[in-house]
């Protein structure tokens, strides 16, 4: 049989025609007797990525390949050319039946006479009829084979040629390469050759247009000069040196250590094809220039003619257009008339290509007169705004370094094994860099500097704003002179809107730097678009916030008392939209307008733009989700500017628009601010009020300790002010604490004094929730009947008072009591419409707590495909809100649906997760659910003693925390996995305390 590659692939049998077999057997071919592993023949015939059925077809096509290469024979048979293994599959090929070892035998034959070696070279190119495998695309490894066998023919062909020459046969070797340097006019040596060649058999002007042709080529493909070999054989033939001077090469040097931007290399790469100029915009520092520049590296080879760079900053444009002029050749007479420049630079490149780099542009103006005229031509800019007056411009933005692109140019400065050995500080260090190229290359250079500082010290120092600018220094480079550079490029008023917005220390929305200028919203929308143009703002929708770095250079030194009064208005304005929010959602303390909104101003406070008023009225639930940020940053400048009254005022706004749990940072810090604003005005029922939202925010954060301080405080308070309501809601949140701390009887006389205080002041919305706890705690310790009633009395207490909120809260904690205990119709009937309630109020808290209830109620009624789809929401909800503790829950109830599914691992795997946050907060009982789902899934693996040591320890904290029916649950899965009559006995003990 034989087979030939050097050329089309062909074999003396008839080879199948569609393309996957073809490949395979190439592969095969370029590893001849070799085993080819079918991991690489995967790769090979599918290198964009193979199907999920790669393998099986893999099999049917050398199945195919072996019914044509051996007809007859079995894959295990004597004689079969296609053999199995299991390192793959190889193909046996006999000497002389492959013309590429043909060649290769020859390309080492006669090396030892100059004529036999001429006439083996000549034979092994004749085995040639083409490209090797011309016919056949490959994966990487048929690729790598075919180039090593086109640089074998490569070398006969240079070493043939050669000896041809010596023997002084110049024609043969003319007629040899003439075609080849014609399809490969780059290619020096055989340039080179040709030429020799040329000028040998008197052709001399045909030998110098072949190297003319070279050096051209070399130019345009690669942006390099020839060497010297193809320098010397100029001079030989012409007598004289390569004298005539190259085009103008004058861009900088591209940084070394330059990394990432890949997706914005390749924009400006396709960018530079087209006519237009291409505007790389965005911050000082953000390194618009060093992409500019590997830009324009990496397309240099396009424009022959040359590329040319010049600095705007503070350089008129008829001085740059002088010295380009000057280099493309203009004359000293040409260049004496100033007025006529621009034309003289139209005449210049009408027909050249070449590439312009303008750097530091301030405006379009600048651009324009250093625009090539000719089509050929391409202009890279890099300004610090768009310039959107640019005609027929394409913008390129250079957005802040992402995480992997900063971590990667630290890691070209400082090594990667200094990064890799404190990844966490390298991580804060990044952070406080805030994807700035300069900052990141700042700290670099003094990481670099210093072999022995730990990354983690310098993190620490950029972790102080005071001194953070003055840490990014180093030599000539500084984040401030940069950041300040771009500062004063503004007008004015530019910078004084930045200042005040700085104050804010986050994102401000429109309506706020309304106020801050007190003019209308369309103005200051105008400005902030200017702003954010020209990367001083960051923008997100609606809000705007000063660039972190802009921010410190702004808020370094005394600001003017002017802006004390523009804070001042913002603030109030912020309070009068909270508070009009307040009225419009129904919210706690508030009450509904009776009138349109735009006709009820906040009494002494600032108006707000008639266009915030209408967007707060359109939906003032979504306002308030959006605005809570911006409400904490207002209530944080007031206090700093000790305006008590008011800073007092937005704490109260903000806590009761961010809803229960506020989970934010903010959340402790504008409740003591409000705290301290109380004491300061010397309102006992005001600091009452603030010590209670304290101690809800610890609550919800899992810190039961420092919750119970501050609930006693606020308890205390009330007393002495003989305030029942703010008595019994203390009361209540007590109850809540205890109860995780291990004592309902505490809890349980804390929630029946609430009542009764509630009671006694007529609020039934307070009374239903505290009957809704006291429901949950009934069943916690034994009482279901007690449960029942409560929950019924609760939602009949909540619908009296049209409290859809505390109506559906109760509905879900009284669902969660009616599954347990055999009532599943009617618990996915409370569920339901608790569910259509949360959505409708948008409370995502509680949705998720819904979500999660019936999450369970699916499970176990064995529906796991509706369980798990309701949990994994459930738990979205938790982790978008940062509720970890409620997440875990849910991540106790997502394992208890993998065991019922039958994957113990998964379970195990949630339940971890779970125990971690528990064992943080120390949530004793969310401990004890946790120990007994664990339990569980052992027992179902067979692990026995384990089992057990999880499920007594489970059975232990119940009995610490007072839970009979959740003790007694863990005693009966002990009783299932143990024979040990202690766990017999306390189970009938637990029994007598439970009263159903």
């Amino acid at each position: 049989m034989r087979f030939q590659v050097l050329g089309p692939m062909t074999a003396s049998v008839v080879l199948p025609s569609a393309a996957q077999p073809r490949r395979l057997l190439a592969v095969l071919l370029a590893r001849a007797g070799q085993f080819v592993g079918r991991d690489t023949l995967v790769d090979e015939l599918w290198p964009d990525g193979a199907p999920s059925s790669a393998a099986a077809i893999v099999q049917v096509t050398v199945s195919k390949l072996r019914k044509t290469l051996s007809p007859g024979l079995g894959a295990a048979e004597a004689g079969q050319r296609l053999r199995s293994g299991p390192r793959g599959y190889a193909l046996a090929v006999e000497p002389g039946e492959l013309d590429a070892d043909d060649f290769l035998t020859l390309l080492s034959a006669g090396a030892d006479d100059r004529a036999q070696r001429r006439r083996a070279l000549e034979r092994a190119l004749a085995c040639w009829r083409g490209d090797a495998f011309a016919d056949v695309a490959g994966g990487p490894l048929l690729e790598a084979h075919k180039l090593w066998l086109e640089d074998r023919r490569s070398a006969a062909l240079l070493q043939l040629v050669e000896l041809e020459l010596a023997d002084g046969d110049g024609r043969s070797v003319v007629e040899r390469l003439d075609p080849v340097v014609a399809a490969r006019p780059a290619d020096e040596r055989f340039a080179a050759r040709l030429a020799s060649a040329l000028g040998a058999v008197g052709h001399r002007e045909s030998a110098l247009e072949v190297l003319r042709r070279t050096r051209r080529a070399l130019w345009e493909e690669a942006g390099v000069w020839p060497g010297d070999d193809l320098v010397a054989v100029y001079r030989r033939i012409a007598g004289t040196d390569w004298t005539t001077p190259g085009p103008p090469a004058q861009l900088p040097p591209a940084v070394p250590d330059f990394t990432g931007r890949v997706a914005e290399l390749a924009d400006v790469g396709r960018a530079l094809r087209g006519p237009g100029p291409v505007v790389l915009h965005g911050a000082a520092g953000a390194g618009k220039s060093a992409l500019a520049v590997q830009a324009a590296w990496r397309a240099r080879r396009r424009f022959a003619d040359g590329q040319l760079t010049a600095s705007l900053r503070g350089a008129e444009p008829a001085t740059v257009l002088t010295g380009f002029l000057r280099l493309l050749g203009a004359t000293p007479a040409e260049l004496a008339d100033r007025a006529g420049l621009t034309g003289l630079w139209r005449s210049y490149t009408a027909d050249r290509r070449l590439l312009v780099l303008l750097e530091d542009v301030t405006n379009e103006a600048q651009v324009r007169a250093l625009l090539p005229s000719g089509p050929g031509c391409a202009t890279l800019v890099t300004a610090r705004r768009e310039l959107p007056g640019l005609c027929g411009a394409r913008p390129v933005p250079i957005a802040e370094l992402s995480t992997e692109d900063a971590w990667a140019l630290l890691s070209a400065i400082v090594g990667e094994t200094r990064l890799r050995a404190e990844p966490e500080a390298v991580q804060r260090l990044l952070g406080h860099c805030a994807g700035l190229a300069l900052a990141v290359r700042i700290a670099g250079a003094k990481l670099a500097a210093r072999p022995n500082q730990r990354v983690a010290d310098l993190a620490t120092r950029l972790a102080d704003d005071r001194r953070r600018l003055d840490e990014l220094t180093t030599g000539d480079l500084g984040v401030r002179a940069a950041v300040t550079s771009a500062l004063r490029e503004r007008p004015a008023p530019d910078r004084y809107l930045l200042r005040l917005l700085a104050a804010f220390a986050g994102p401000a929305p429109d309506w706020c730097a309304a106020a801050l200028l007190d003019r209308p919203l369309d103005e200051a929308r105008d400005r902030l678009d200017a702003l954010a143009g020209a990367h001083l703002l960051d923008v997100a929708g609606t809000h705007w916030a000063v660039a972190p770095f802009a921010r410190l250079v702004l808020t370094e030194g005394t600001p003017p008392e002017t802006d004390a009064i523009a804070l001042r208005r913002a603030c109030e304005v912020t309070l009068a939209l909270a508070e009009h929010a307040r009225g419009d959602a129904g919210l706690p303390g508030s009450h509904a307008p009776a009138e349109p909104v735009r006709s009820r101003p906040a009494p002494g406070l600032s108006r707000p733009d008639p266009a915030a008023l209408r967007q707060v009225a359109a939906d003032p639930a979504a306002w308030a989700a959006e605005e809570t940020a911006h409400l904490a940053a207002a209530a944080r400048l007031a206090g700093t500017h000790g305006w008590h009254d008011l800073t007092e005022r937005l704490a109260d706004a903000c806590t009761a628009l961010a809803g229960t749990p506020w989970l934010g940072h903010a959340a402790r810090a504008v409740s003591v601010l409000g705290l301290a604003a109380a004491r300061r005005r010397r309102d006992p029922h005001a600091e009452a009020e603030k010590l209670y939202n304290l101690g809800s925010v610890h609550l919800q954060h899992g810190h039961g300790r420092q919750a119970r301080n501050y609930f006693v405080m606020a308890e205390n308070r009330f007393r002495r002010l003989d305030d029942p309501q703010g008595t019994g809601a203390v009361l209540a949140a007590l109850a809540d604490v205890d109860l995780d701390g291990g004592d309902p009887r505490a809890a349980e006389a804390e929630l029946l004094e609430a009542l009764d205080l509630l009671r006694e002041c007529g609020d039934r919305q307070g009374q239903a929730a505290a009957a809704a706890q006291l429901g949950s705690l009934a069943e916690d310790v034994g009482d279901v009947r007690r449960a029942v009633e409560s929950f019924e009395v609760s939602m009949l207490l909540a619908r009296e008072c049209d409290d859809g909120r505390r109506h559906d809260q109760a509905a879900k904690r009284y669902a969660d009591v009616l599954r347990r205990h055999g009532g599943c119709d009617q618990a996915a009937d409370l569920l339901t419409g608790a569910l259509g309630g949360t959505v409708r109020t948008r409370e995502r808290h509680w949705e998720a707590h819904v979500l999660r209830s019936l999450g369970d109620l699916h499970t176990e009624a064995g529906e796991l495909g509706d369980g798990e789809r309701c949990l994994t929401r459930s738990l979205g909800l938790f982790e978008q809100i940062g509720h970890r503790h409620a997440g875990a829950y849910t991540h106790r109830s997502l394992a208890e649906l993998r065991r019922r599914a039958g994957d113990p691992a998964g379970a195990r795997w949630h339940l971890r997760v779970a125990m971690g946050v528990f064992r943080e907060l120390r949530d004793r009982r969310g401990a004890g659910y946790t120990l007994l789902s664990l339990g569980r899934t052992h027992a179902d693996e067979g692990a026995g003693p384990e089992a057990a040591r999880l499920l007594r320890t489970s059975a232990g904290l119940f009995e610490e925390l007072g839970f009979p029916l959740w003790e007694l649950r863990a005693l009966r899965e002990l009783t299932a996995v143990t024979s040990e009559s202690p766990a017999r006995d306390r189970t009938r003990e637990v029994l007598t305390k439970i009263r159903t």
